[in-house]
């Protein structure tokens, strides 16, 4: 008999993996088609690069996402650099599409299980913008979470493995410890699980049981990362950048119209409502059945998932969380399509060519991503600039990027002269903190001015706050490099 990890066979592995490499293929961290980062990913790899280099997070260098969204790019970046991020992403992305997979199978037989995989992660690839980033990071937390819920309350046993429980709880902490508005998929399924078993009578010792192995699973991540911030001396800055300062940055919608508005702008990307509809579709269908429980949770966690990230204005990298969702409305919908297209010769090709058509903008970008370094060879710029300004400093010399961006510092050996490395949300947020910046570049006089040009290729520097800045340089700097989209000044007396 053939060995299965996970219950998978060796061939299917293989097919999955292929699937998140072909997804991770277009990472602007893959070496062969190297590119600009978006701005919140190079954001997140500035900081655990940083990190590697024995600076803290939240005191030697400031943003306002969790821990885990820095570290679990520490050991790519150490090991190998962006290519290192690469390998981390392609690995996550396995794990997401082997647990993506495996839900598949309790709606589908394994062959119409593998095309509801594929097509739910050729969805995602319409919200692929932020790499290494947090929604890709929480990505197999959640996958995996939803297919412990979807097989314990598809089941006629009710009935999950401690061990499982376990699995829940460290998924759910260590999500939280990436981004804290992703907790709805496990309130909305927890809640109901609970109300279920109040219902049922299962008894105080029953629901104490999967309840004590969760919290063993969410200490078994927190209490590390507690004693990680504690004796660094960095967990009341964790406090106030992240959880005090996301709360603030995530109610930032004007008003219940705005709320509204942001609402249908999310599940109207690349037809994110077909799981809300799904999900109102199944509750109807399975109403008083013994699956009504799962369906139910399903649209309860999916309508709050949509909810909270409704409350702040976001790029379509918000939705790539939503993914866990498509995975079951897209195999319940191509194996219906399978089934009553049967009299149909090729029902297959006519299958992937209407959802290649559903979900073209994912195709889209996937294909403009693979052409852009024929277009636009701004990975490449990076990395020569990053060499020049390594040639043109010393060890111990201070950078400093003017702007919301952080596209010059993974490219070069040189750490920032700010723990305000970029000038985007921390500094606003944090009292003094535009007057600290200011201070500190006026003060080091760092060895180079970076301006380095967005995806508009215009530089996002603030003529006002940059003011003082923009000055110093005229007087002690000189250019080094001025091309389209880079410009980096060098102080005269270096």
């Amino acid at each position: 008999m053939e060995s299965k990890f996970l219950n998978i066979d060796k061939k299917t592995h293989l097919i999955l993996f292929i699937i998140a490499f072909a997804t991770a293929f277009c990472s602007c961290y893959n070496p062969l088609i190297l590119r600009r980062p978006y701005i919140d990913s190079s954001v997140y790899v500035t900081v655990a690069q940083a990190i590697t280099r024995g600076f803290l997070p939240y005191l030697d260098i400031v943003d306002n996402k969790g821990p885990l969204t820095y570290l679990l790019s520490v050991p790519g970046m150490f090991l190998g650099g962006l290519t290192g991020i690469w390998i981390t992403e392609i690995i996550v992305l396995w794990v997401s599409v082997i647990f993506a997979y495996k839900m598949a199978l309790l709606f589908a037989e394994p062959f119409i299980a593998l095309l509801g995989t594929i097509f739910s992660f050729v969805a995602l690839l319409g919200f692929f913008l932020v790499n290494a980033g947090t929604e890709q990071y929480a990505l197999p937390f959640l996958m995996i979470s939803l297919y412990i819920f979807a097989k314990y309350l598809l089941s006629t046993e009710r009935n999950v493995k401690f061990a499982e429980m376990i699995v829940l709880g460290i998924c759910f902490a260590s999500t939280i410890m990436i981004k804290l508005n992703l907790f709805p998929l496990w309130a909305g399924f927890c809640l109901i699980i609970l109300i279920e078993s109040i219902i049922k009578r299962h008894g105080f010792a029953y629901i104490f049981k999967y309840i004590f192995s969760f919290c063993i699973g969410i200490l078994i991540i927190l209490i590390p990362l507690y004693l990680y911030l504690r004796l660094n001396g960095i967990f009341d800055l964790f406090t106030e950048q992240v959880i005090f300062g996301g709360i603030d940055r995530g109610f930032d919608a004007a008003g219940l119209k705005e709320v509204q508005k942001l609402f249908f702008v999310l599940i109207g990307r690349n037809n994110s409502a077909i799981p809300l509809f799904m999900g109102a579709f199944w509750i109807l269908k399975y109403f008083k059945k013994p699956e009504f429980p799962f369906y139910f949770a399903y649209t309860l966690s999916y309508f709050l998932m949509l909810l909270l990230h409704s409350f702040t204005e976001g790029g379509v990298h918000y939705n790539l969380v939503f993914i866990p969702f498509f995975v079951p409305a897209v195999t319940f919908f191509i194996n219906a399509s399978y089934n009553a297209l049967s009299k149909i010769k090729f029902r297959l090709v006519f299958l992937s060519l209407l959802f290649c058509l559903v979900f073209s903008d994912g195709i889209i970008r996937y294909i403009y991503y693979l052409a852009l370094p024929m277009l636009e060879n701004t990975g490449q710029e990076l990395v020569m600039a990053g060499k020049l300004i390594d040639e043109n400093t010393k060890p111990g010399d201070e950078i400093v990027s003017l702007g919301s961006d952080c596209y010059i510092y993974p490219f070069t050996e040189r750490n920032a002269a700010s723990r305000f490395y970029y000038q985007g949300a921390p500094i606003s947020f944090i009292p003094g903190g535009r007057e600290e910046f200011i201070s500190d570049i006026l003060t080091k006089k760092p060895a180079i001015i970076a301006m380095v040009a967005g995806n508009d290729d215009l530089f996002s520097h603030n003529l006002d706050m940059h003011a003082p800045i923009l000055e110093m340089k005229e007087r002690h700097y000189q250019v080094l490099l001025d091309s389209k989209r880079i410009i980096l000044y060098i102080r005269k007396d270096n």
